[in-house]
């Protein structure tokens, strides 16, 4: 019997190659002109265009066709290590800029200076007069007077955190508390300090002599109650004023006698602490004291360094340039802005955010209420957090100020008296040098570094950036519609490239080759099966 295969038909086998032909429902979708589709193809497209027609260096050299392998490959290598070196200097410049952009040096051109007096604050450890202090002790409590009054009283004359932190707890009894709940503490300190005149004499301004208390000013600080010279932050109105005049700034220049403020003491038996510091700052918990007068020196000589930044530093962040113009952050408690301000501002702001109060050793403000004696417990509960440095955010002045003493003279020995009523704070030489702050690396510096490194190695402008824009964008997208035909035919010769298939099966990529066709011819023979006796039986049965 023969057995033919049976005939497969030309459709067949050329359905068994094109795998397109086995999912119908596919192919017609796929013949549709698909947007993203030719978008893709269009940007396949612009991609060759633009690496055979930039500018970069050795980028055309990597799709041009017909170069070997090995060439492309080199020019490949090539741009990549020109990239990898671009980037990490630019990476190195752009941390210059945000870290380094200023550079500080000398200002030499001192003759045409208004150089400004600094301020100089005078704070007496007991700065109580005795009789004042009765006199208002009769007038508040007159004959039943609590315990500790004048304690308390002399206590708040001087109060500082330190203080209140040591002793807050003692003046809160009742007996002190409620005795005379709505007392203004800092109504209290003015009725019982001693007065200029009864503190000052004999004072001189650049050698001329000058009344004392037009010269000085009361001034409440976080040391305690002060006098201050030459300071804006000193008090506008006090009870025994008798004119108000504007501030005005004292100056000093090269052609004056002295270059000095000098003052008599009535106080005999108290240590002074003296304070010189810029007139737009006040004496505060970022100071120390530059001198306390025992009366064994006479002079006291400061030197000054003085720090500007010019104008051009505004481009910068305060970031950058570590230094905030005085004119371009706003505070509450000062018109101007100085770290010393901005230090006094924060610290307000947490006694009211802790104690709903400040303490009345700061200027009046809008917002801020001054504590009773009773509530300087809970500033003293939370003093660490209040004057902890780490919680404020503030930076130095662009421009700013700082005076050092460098000299320290003594009275002369040959003297009667081994103690002095007066003290001479004055400048030990003239201030000819000072210190500017510019721009040494600005946004103009930082193009011109980036144009320079890209062109160097790779021969990149910034044209060359927004060509590279041009081309995968507006190009891409007016191909589709000016060359949709071009993509159109583009997209259909890549599909029809043979791709090569990796499977397990070898069948599936090639169909074997086709025999001869020859026929199965099957024989049937007959035979006579073997038989096998049963058991006992040694013969075949007939």
């Amino acid at each position: 019997m023969k057995v033919y295969p049976q005939q497969r038909l030309e459709y067949q086998r050329t359905g068994v190659r094109n795998r397109r032909t086995w999912f119908p429902e596919q192919n017609k979708y796929e013949s549709k002109d698909n947007i993203v589709s030719l978008f893709a193809t269009s940007l396949r497209h612009q991609t060759t265009e633009f690496f055979e027609n930039s500018t970069l260096h050795g980028v055309r050299y990597i799709a041009e066709k017909g170069r070997p392998f090995c060439e492309k490959f080199m020019w490949f290598c090539f741009t990549s290590i020109g990239a990898i070196a671009t980037c990490i200097i630019i990476v190195s410049l752009w941390e210059k800029f945000q870290t380094n952009p200023t550079i500080t040096g000398l200002d030499t051109d001192f003759h045409n200076w208004d150089v400004p007096f600094p301020a100089v604050t005078i704070c007496d450890r007991n700065p109580i007069d005795d009789d004042l202090l009765q006199d208002y002790i009769d007038k508040i409590w007159g004959s039943e007077l609590p315990a500790n009054a004048d304690e308390m009283l002399r206590w708040l004359s001087m109060l500082s955190y330190q203080s209140i932190a040591a002793r807050a707890s003692e003046f809160n009894s009742k007996s002190l508390t409620e005795s005379n709940p709505a007392m203004n503490t800092k109504e209290a300190v003015f009725n019982i300090v001693r007065h200029c005149e009864n503190l000052f004499y004999d004072c001189e301004w650049k050698g001329d002599s000058e009344e004392c208390c037009d010269l000085v000013a009361p001034v409440f600080t976080e040391m305690g109650f002060c006098y201050a010279f030459n300071s804006k932050h000193a008090e506008k109105t006090w009870p025994w004023q008798t004119q108000n005049d504007e501030f005005v700034e004292a100056f000093i220049h090269e052609t004056d006698a002295k270059w000095s403020f000098m003052f008599n003491s009535f106080r005999n038996d108290t240590t002074i602490d003296i304070y010189i510091h810029s007139t737009e700052e006040m004496a505060g918990l970022e100071q120390s004291v530059q001198h306390s007068w025992d009366r064994r020196v006479e002079k006291v000589s400061f030197s000054v360094k003085h720090t500007y930044t010019t104008e051009d530093a505004r481009q910068l962040s305060v970031r950058q340039r570590r230094c905030i113009f005085a004119d371009e952050q706003k505070l509450e408690t000062s018109n101007i802005y100085t770290y010393t301000a901005c230090m006094r501002q924060c610290r307000m702001q947490r006694c009211r955010s802790y104690c709903s109060c400040v303490p009345h050793f700061y200027p009046p403000t809008k917002g801020y209420r001054h504590c009773t004696v009773k509530e300087l417990e809970c500033i003293a509960k939370n003093v660490a957090a209040i004057t902890d440095v780490n919680r404020c955010n503030c930076e130095l002045g662009c421009t700013h100020t700082v005076y050092e003493v460098e000299k320290l003279t003594e009275i002369d020995a040959s003297k009667a008296s081994a103690a002095t009523n007066s003290l001479e704070t004055e400048f030990v030489s003239w201030p000819m040098v000072r210190y500017k702050r510019e721009v040494l690396f600005g946004w103009v510096d930082l193009l011109v570094s980036f144009g320079g490194i890209a062109g160097l190695f790779l021969g990149f402008s910034l044209l060359s950036g927004v060509e590279i824009i041009y081309y995968f964008t507006l190009r891409a997208c007016c191909a589709i519609v000016r060359d949709r035909d071009m993509l159109r035919k583009e997209r259909e010769q890549r599909r029809a490239k043979t791709k090569p298939l990796h499977q397990i099966n070898p069948w599936s990529t090639r169909e074997p080759p086709l025999r001869t066709l020859k026929p199965f011819q099957i024989q049937v023979q007959h035979y006579r099966p073997r038989y096998l006796p049963p058991p006992t039986y040694y013969g075949y049965l007939p």
